[in-house]
Formats: structure tokens, sequence, C-alpha cells
């Protein structure tokens, strides 16, 4: 179970919590399996209750042994990178692609991937490799400025890294500046009211292989207290349904009794 000392030890060490976890603190629970196929889905889910250490896992094999390219999540490396390197001095920078222009904020929000491609080749192959390897996201090797290796399947990351990466953002704890990570933080957010704030980064791509794979990887707070979570999933059958990544991630969170306030 290595799995544990990464995403686990992770979340103790960024929430300032001493002490490690133990197989006591994972539950191994299927009730997600019934929201993927209901979604025409099947894959991994897990949810880290980072207060109490508690982490839920469905479909644990995939979830610590299974590595996919991260696609359109890529994006949030991207955009941390375009404005901590001074490519753009922050998220209402413009961008242009064709005739149209568009903010980097929303250009990351929205998934576009034309824009974000031209982000990644500003900040130069050289300067992605260097951020890839400190930040062990993968052990691909970037060839060109304009290689988009995120979608290419040669860069492969785990659902575990996700998880660990999205978490570090949200404690503010990357290698980056602070004001960097408050400013890509704060575009993650999609729902925010007096019960609960949801934020998450999700997509889908269709690999060079034609199989789709789908991410979407957040968090939920309520109560001032934190959970992560992710899904990796591809579709059962045919192309995926636009919104069935985030339909399945709140159909499980209420499941779990979210969006209630009551957490």
């Amino acid at each position: 179970m290595k799995f544990l000392g990464s995403i686990l030890l992770t979340a103790a060490v960024i929430s300032g919590i001493l002490g490690g976890c133990t197989l006591n603190n994972v539950d191994q629970d299927d009730a997600a399996a019934t929201y993927f196929k209901e979604n025409n889905l099947k894959g991994t889910f897990a949810l880290l209750d980072n207060v109490h250490e508690l982490f839920t896992v469905y479909n644990l094999k995939r979830y610590r042994d299974s590595a996919y390219a991260p696609g359109g999540t890529f994006q949030l490396l991207t955009t941390l990178l375009g404005i901590e390197t001074g490519r753009y001095l922050d998220d209402k920078s413009l961008i242009t692609v064709g005739t149209d222009t568009v903010t980097l904020g929303d250009a990351f929000v929205k998934g576009n991937d034309a824009a974000m491609a031209k982000v990644a080749a500003r900040i130069g192959k050289d300067t992605l490799q260097y951020w890839m390897d400190s930040l062990h996201y993968g052990k691909a090797k970037m060839v060109s400025d304009s290689e988009q290796i995120w979608k290419n399947d040669s860069l492969k990351i785990t659902p575990d890294e996700q998880l660990g990466l999205f978490a570090k953002l949200y404690f503010v704890k990357l290698p980056f500046q602070k004001r960097t990570q408050q400013m890509v933080r704060k575009l993650m957010i999609r729902e925010d009211n007096s019960l609960y704030s949801l934020a998450y980064k999700a997509s889908w791509d269709l690999l060079p292989s034609g199989k789709y794979i789908g991410w979407i990887t957040g968090w939920v707070e309520e109560n001032k207290h934190i959970y992560f979570f992710v899904i990796n999933a591809e579709p059962i059958s045919g192309r995926p349904a636009q919104g069935a990544l985030i339909k399945t991630a709140k159909d499980i969170l209420k499941h779990y009794g979210f969006f209630e306030g009551k957490k």
C-alpha cells in the first residue's frame, strides 16, 4: 500500500498534522459504482477527509496502480507557470487565438485547449520540463515547444498524484509565489454559497489511441472542513456525455452527505 505514503502523508504534512495514517484510515467503498454506471462510466473515485485523515476509495487498484494522460487537467500547471514565470501578468492577461481573444483565466476555466496550448508554447519546453521534473509530474520528455505531451499519451500520472497536486494548491504549498497559487486557486471555485464551496478542474480528452480519458479533481468545503476528491474515468461505451464527470462527482458526494452544510 505504498500509495498511502504518497497522498495521506502529503495531506498530513500540508495540513500541519503530525503522525502517519494506518490502514484503518482507508475505507474501500463500492457505493460509487452505482453512480459511475448510471453515467456510462467506469473508473475510480477517491475522497480525502483532511480534518480526520480519513480516506475513502472506490476501485483501489485503478487509483493506486494506473496512470493516464492528464489531458486538460495539465492546464493547472500551465496556468500556474504562465503567471509564475511572468509570461502573463495575471489571470486577466489576454491570449489571442486566430480572431478570438480570451483571458488566461477564462481559458483555464472553460478548458480552451487552443489558448492553453499557446500558453504552454510561450512558457517553453525547457521551463515546462524543469517544473514537471521538480514536481515529479510524470516522466515524459518534451522535444519541442509545440508538443502537447499532456494529451498525446506520452505523459501519464496517477489519480494519487493528481489529488496530491490539487491539495498542495489549496494549502498554497506548491513551490510558487503565494500570489500565483491564490490566483489560480480562486479560478478553481465553481460553486460558492452559504452551505458549501465546490472547486474543480474537469476534462475529457480523446487520445491518439482513440480512447477517451476523463478527469475531475478538486475539493469541497463545508463548515471550514476541507475534503479533496478525484475521479479518473472512461466511458463504458461510445462517447462520454459532456456533463458526465461533474454529475458523477456530485452524485457520489451527495451520497456521502455533502451539499447540505452538515459536514
